[in-house]
């Protein structure tokens, strides 16, 4: 089996990195607003128990890959390297973008689905073009996880992990606020894509 050393430094250091920034910003949600939300509150408990399993089929596999690699041997596939390396220079602008996207958000983040008291409309940085740009920053680390990683059981786990925290609780925020922001709300969710920039704003 051939050596993954160096994909498996830049995903950790890409990992550490993801953490850090993440972290930052719940610290700052933290002292600006007395802590983090319920993150399971808004959220229907199926979907929760799903995650739950995703989780630990990602975590699992996340350990086989960097520390016992021959445990999964029949969950690896083949792919050139140049593409590995691909991906791993790609991280560098999907982790600009996540920590572009926490910035742009600054004292509005809350770590949940639930808005604060002083909460306002952020329609500027990384939200000037797209509506929920922290979730696509994860969806698209996740689809290089996958191709670093040369193993469709940690990709896929990761990548629907994500998508299933997505799926659960973007229609709640948007709801939340619009109920707030009204129509200053529907101008922005008109110009802007909920995922993808739109071409005519």
């Amino acid at each position: 089996m051939r050596s993954d050393v160096w994909f498996k430094l830049a995903f950790s250091a890409a990992f550490v990195a993801a953490v850090a920034i993440a972290a930052k910003a719940g610290r700052r949600a933290a002292r600006r607003h007395g802590g983090n939300l319920n993150q399971l509150a808004h959220e229907v408990p199926a979907l929760i128990a799903v995650r739950a399993a995703l989780g630990l089929v990602f975590y699992f596999t996340l350990f086989a890959w960097l520390f016992r690699p021959r445990a999964l041997r029949w969950s690896y596939f083949s792919e050139p390297d140049a593409l590995r390396w691909l991906a791993v220079a790609l991280l560098v602008p999907a982790l600009t973008f996540f920590a572009w996207s926490f910035r742009s958000l600054g004292e509005s983040y809350r770590g949940g689905v639930g808005l604060h008291d002083a909460h306002e409309l952020v329609t500027t940085g990384a939200y000037r073009w797209i509506r929920h740009p922290i979730y696509v920053a994860f969806i698209a680390i996740m689809i290089l996880v996958l191709l670093i990683s040369a193993n469709w059981v940690l990709g896929l786990a990761g990548l629907l992990l994500v998508v299933s925290i997505a799926a659960g609780r973007v229609r709640g925020e948007e709801r939340q606020l619009h109920e707030r922001f009204g129509e200053a709300w529907e101008r922005y969710g008109e110009a802007t894509g909920r995922w993808i920039p739109r071409l005519r704003r």
